[in-house]
């Protein structure tokens, strides 16, 4: 291979370790915001919210039901047809029962407290997506990036074999291995390439948005209560609309009584005069087993379940927080010992390297080594990587949005 072909290589390289740098974002912030908007439940907002005001004054209207109107019309025509006429017209009026207007406002409160946690909750996994979607890119990049760092220097050594060849310096077969480590080179740049294109994809159809983040996240400081966690919350607004429920069928025992205000015109015969009265009726259900029974134990169950959903995510949530503080500790070892590594590779490849130069080694030696060098390389860097996602994958165990 001729200085110009692997001059030419070179270029490419470089040019490809740039095309490798992504345009970043302001923040990773911008990022879950970015893909927090396309969420159906986050489009919806605006909707649910007119829907629980709507809940909350059908709560505080005048009548728990909408008053019905009854319009009746009676006469002889048919059997003796002597002018006997009846119009009564009613209108029946639903009321609340004692503290009930108060329960049912309780339960659209707790709903709509349990909506809110809900978004906060989902939210919350939306981040969790965002930040394990933004880990695989960067993971993907430098991959990428080493990849073709390392197609450059075998192009630079296939060259120097060659040279080295036509001088008599080495046999031929010393090229074709130097040739074949480059094709094998470039062909883990394709695989590259391509786990890096999925990634980035996968990043764009998240956020809607090719702009990648820049930075890394903070491990936080601030104190987090397992009981104020967001996906703890939801359950346990939960467990307080069931109680609710629970009042309002325990205490509401029986329908909505009626007052029915009626007014009625009416004669007996042809040459009588129409009289009118006005009448007033109030109608009061029975409380009874069949009517309360199953609203109650109906209510008592949900309140169970809710009660322990809630129990067994909390449990959930405190085991993955210690995994994740677990898998932290390990990251950060994990890269001190590939760094240790990473630096006992490199200082042995290029002694290795001087010493192919000066004709003291051969070249399977010289190769060996620069693949060491590659993937003690690719390994630091990587948990380098890892390290930085576990401080993410901890913030996420805590509940804490980019």
């Amino acid at each position: 291979m001729s200085l110009g072909v692997a001059m030419k290589y070179l270029w490419a390289a470089i040019a490809g370790v740039a095309a490798a740098l992504p345009a970043h974002a302001q923040s990773l912030r911008d990022a879950l915001e970015a893909a927090w908007t396309r969420q159906p439940l986050a489009q919806a907002r605006p909707a649910r919210a007119q829907e629980f005001a709507a809940k909350r004054d059908a709560a505080q209207a005048l009548f728990p039901e909408p008053p019905s109107l009854v319009v009746g019309n009676r006469d002889d025509r048919l059997h003796r047809n002597q002018g006997a006429r009846e119009v009564t017209a009613e209108i029946a009026l639903p009321l609340w029962l004692p503290g009930e207007r108060g329960r049912q406002d309780a339960i659209v409160s707790a709903e709509s407290d349990q909506y809110n946690a809900a978004l906060a909750a989902a939210k919350l996994k939306i981040a969790g997506e965002v930040r394990e979607a933004y880990w695989q890119v960067r993971l993907t990049e430098n991959e990428l990036a080493l990849a073709w760092r390392k197609v450059e220097e075998a192009a630079v050594l296939a060259a120097d074999v060659e040279r080295r060849v036509k001088a008599g310096d080495l046999a031929r077969v010393d090229l074709n291995q130097a040739q074949a480590a480059e094709r094998l080179a470039r062909g883990a740049l394709a695989e590259a390439e391509i786990k890096r294109f999925r990634a980035k994809q996968g990043f764009n159809l998240l956020t809607g948005s090719g702009m990648l983040p820049g930075g890394e996240e903070n491990r936080a400081t601030q104190a987090v209560y397992l009981e104020d966690h967001p996906l703890l919350a939801p359950l346990r607004r939960a467990v307080a609309t069931t109680q609710a429920k629970l009042d309002l069928a325990t205490q509401s025992l029986r329908n909505n009584p009626e007052l029915e205000l009626g007014l009625r015109r009416e004669r007996g015969l042809f040459d009588e005069p129409y009289s009118h009265s006005l009448e007033v009726r109030f109608r009061l259900p029975f409380a009874t087993d069949a009517r309360n029974r199953p609203r109650i134990a109906a209510a008592n169950g949900e309140m169970i379940e809710a009660q322990a959903a809630y129990n067994l995510e909390r449990a959930k949530v405190a085991a993955e927080i210690e995994a994740a503080r677990r898998e932290l500790e390990q990251a950060r070892t994990v890269m001190q010992l590939t760094q240790s590594r990473f630096t006992l590779a490199a200082d042995t490849q290029r002694l290795l390297a001087r010493a192919f130069t000066f004709g003291e080694l051969d070249l399977i030696a010289r190769l060996r080594s620069e693949n060491e060098r590659f993937e003690a390389e690719l390994q630091f860097t990587r948990a380098q990587l890892e390290a930085a996602r576990a401080i993410s994958r901890f913030n996420q165990a805590l509940g804490v949005l980019p």
